[in-house]
């Protein structure tokens, strides 16, 4: 087995892999078929994949003849500067915006608004504390009420990572390699086994089966694998022959999986997954209604799994050294979306909350029915929500991170 990698050994590609995936999300998020990647929740796994892989690597190479309290300190000190400072920004500026908005009448019956509102009042606690999922896992078996909004709800991911990243930092100091290398696997195998039975137990229990999608989605326990697969990729000498031909097999295995619970699903009268999804449509849907071929109904077990494998395939050629389609990934304007892709991903769907409410108050509630103006809308909503990262990361972020090449003031004192 070779060495962990050295965090200082910069990575060609992987900020095209961000872009990639925050585009993704994007599409996922927005609000007319006619451009929404059904599929695009994906991005969000190969975020936290790609997470996992750079996080561990970090790890490894921090814990050599290093005390358990510079470690940590190092670590989380450099991990708030990165999160915390943005995050909580933007809960205070969007709050503040949403709360000045209830001085115009005509929002005050508006649903997008009021979820956003609802958000700002009752759910502020779980965003603050990083645990909105929390709020999603337990809202049905508590009767904490809905949780859903279009400003805040994409945090639930944020959520699933630091609470990850409380804990595993302790595990990378004190296992060796080898026992760390057999705790990967352990999640490997333990987290897919967690959503089985959560699958198959859940059909037969509760009766709001949107929630339980949403309960395994969000759930960290249940997601802890795509963080576990980008750990593996810091520990495990993969071997790499043929990169592009691992990649275009993934592609074709998820492909075919998902086309094959796409026929199934049709078969059985199920219309709630879309043709543009490719059998992948959000997670939440998954459980609405129970098929009679039992590969679909527990496919929560696998496609997490298969979408991790496949998020590997894009990442692994970049950290072997063999880049699928460089040009592009490194391409500057991409590599420049990648950098910026935490305010991307933060910024996004409060920006369609806001674009959703302005179009309805000119009475446009179905952006399907004016396509040219879809595609207008979108190309302006891009402009807008790279426009306001860039300004985010020039003059805010990048002048938060030069502290992290400062000494961890724990460490100074």
């Amino acid at each position: 087995m070779t060495t962990p990698i050295n965090p200082k050994n910069y990575i060609e590609g992987l900020n095209g892999i961000r872009a990639l995936s925050a585009f993704l999300v994007i599409s996922a998020h927005w609000p007319g078929y006619l451009l929404s990647l059904k599929f695009g929740w994906i991005g969000v796994n190969i975020f936290f994949v790609l997470s996992g892989f750079l996080i561990t690597r970090i790890l490894l190479q921090e814990k050599k003849d290093t005390s358990l309290k510079k470690y940590l300190a190092n670590f989380y000190y450099k991990r708030s500067l990165r999160i915390f400072p943005l995050y909580y920004a933007f809960l205070g500026v969007f709050s503040v915006l949403i709360i000045l908005s209830l001085n115009i009448p005509s929002l005050l019956n508006n649903e997008t608004f009021k979820g956003g509102y609802n958000a700002v009042t009752k759910d502020m606690p779980y965003y603050l504390t990083y645990t909105y999922n929390l709020k999603i896992n337990f809202r049905y078996l508590l009767d904490l009420g809905d949780s859903s909004n279009q400003f805040f709800g994409h945090l639930w991911s944020l959520a699933v990572e630091e609470q990850f990243y409380l804990i595993f930092p302790f595990v990378v100091y004190f296992a060796s390699v080898k026992r760390l290398k057999h705790i990967i696997i352990g999640i490997l195998i333990i987290c897919p086994l967690i959503r089985l039975w959560s699958a198959l137990y859940g059909i037969h229990v509760f009766e709001d089966r949107y929630w339980l999608g949403e309960f395994i989605y969000s759930n960290t326990f249940c997601q802890a694998d795509a963080l576990a697969t980008g750990a593996a990729l810091a520990v495990f000498n993969f071997k790499l022959v043929k990169p592009y031909l691992f990649l275009f097999s993934m592609i074709l295995i998820c492909l075919t999986v998902g086309i094959i619970n796409l026929i199934a699903l049709r078969k059985s009268g199920y219309f709630l997954v879309e043709g543009k999804s490719l059998g992948f449509n959000f997670p939440a849907f998954w459980f609405v209604q129970q098929t009679k071929y039992l590969f679909v109904n527990i496919r929560a077990f696998y496609s997490y799994t298969l979408i991790n494998v496949l998020a590997v395939s894009l990442i692994l050629p970049f950290v072997k050294n063999k880049p699928i389609f460089l040009k592009f990934f490194k391409f500057k304007f991409v590599d420049y979306l990648g950098k910026i892709s935490y305010g991307i991903y933060i910024f996004h769907n409060p920006i369609i909350a806001f674009l959703i409410i302005a179009l309805q108050s000119f009475g446009l509630n179905n952006l399907d029915e004016h396509p040219i103006l879809q595609v207008f809308t979108f190309i302006l909503y891009l402009f807008v929500v790279i426009g306001i990262s860039h300004l985010s990361y020039q003059f805010f972020e990048k002048k938060i991170l030069y502290l992290k090449h400062k000494q961890t003031p724990m460490l100074a004192s």
